[in-house]
């Protein structure tokens, strides 16, 4: 019996060192989990992107060029943003693809011969400003874009009026009488000659679409503030840009830093000039010319424009 009690207690003695390493074991285990965690919590709740300093650091104004290419690979219509974040300040030049360039081209045909790169060669040599970015948009891109946003509410002055092929592509709104209008009723409207006063009214709706979702963006500060990668990686599907990831994550700190303040900031600078009797071919006037290189100016980053001066 003595001898069996003895083989039992040392049995207990044996176990003692075992449940030991494993309690250590189990609280590293919980210490290096709880690290883990924290810096994936972190992570997940760093803010420190949406505020910028511009006492220390500054990013100066921007200009992307978007170009909007149907399925057949046609160029349907362009815009030009400017985004300011100094400034607080957004500003969309509308253009139709049927704008000439210098040596008597349109857009389209200048994108349909050398594609985007050479697009924007042709829109900073017409336009006389110098464009950071570029996109290729597709139909699809744009109806999606919009249709998060949430479109926005339309009051034509006239009756607009086109049925096609497609039910879903026809365009119906009574004159004087609001609408919501989604991403395909926006883009059918842009590129269909509904408009009495011909191809001009088109370039100016699409003038009124853009600053209206901009601003119906910035409005909706958590959805957009959200959704900045959603609308990245919907424009940059499929198509051609030079805007790289690295470059948009530096530039959504911007973004965020704006959409924050609560404001709407888009504006838009519609083309003047002259349209030939076929309404088929558009040329910008030299005043309006003038215009964008004087708002291209007075948007600079101020710290930019302190530093040259120094040198």
């Amino acid at each position: 019996m003595a001898a069996s009690a003895n083989k039992k207690k040392k049995k207990k003695r044996s176990q003692a060192p075992v449940a030991l390493v494993y309690f250590i074991t189990l609280l590293i285990f919980l210490g290096v989990f709880g690290v883990i965690a924290y810096q994936i919590i972190d992570r997940l709740t760093n803010t420190e992107e949406e505020t910028v300093d511009y006492s220390d650091t500054y990013i100066d104004s921007y200009n992307t060029l978007y170009a909007r290419v149907n399925n057949s690979g046609v160029l349907s219509d362009l815009s030009v943003i400017r985004v300011c974040p100094e400034q607080g300040k957004i500003i969309v030049i509308p253009l139709s693809a049927l704008t000439l360039t210098g040596d008597g081209t349109t857009f389209r045909e200048v994108y349909e011969e050398g594609g985007i790169r050479q697009l924007q060669t042709a829109v900073d040599e017409t336009l006389v400003i110098s464009t950071d970015y570029y996109m290729t948009v597709s139909n699809q891109a744009f109806e999606d874009i919009a249709d998060i946003i949430g479109g926005f509410v339309y009051t034509p002055d006239e009756e607009l009026y086109k049925l096609a092929d497609e039910d879903e592509n026809d365009i119906s709104l009574r004159a004087n009488e609001s609408v919501t209008l989604t991403g395909r009723q926006i883009r059918l409207i842009c590129q269909t000659s509904v408009f009495s006063e011909g191809r001009q009214s088109n370039v100016e709706f699409l003038g009124l679409a853009l600053t209206n979702l901009i601003n119906n963006a910035f409005d909706q500060v958590d959805l957009t503030t959200s959704c900045l990668d959603v609308f990245y990686n919907k424009l940059v599907a499929g198509g051609a840009t030079n805007l790289t990831e690295n470059d948009f994550s530096e530039l959504k700190v911007y973004l965020k830093s704006m959409i924050n303040n609560q404001e709407e900031p888009a504006v838009s600078m519609i083309p003047e000039g002259t349209w030939n009797e076929d309404n088929d071919k558009f040329e910008l006037s030299t005043e309006f010319k003038q215009e964008v290189y004087d708002e291209m100016e007075a948007t600079k980053s101020e710290a930019k424009s302190e530093s040259a001066a120094a040198e």
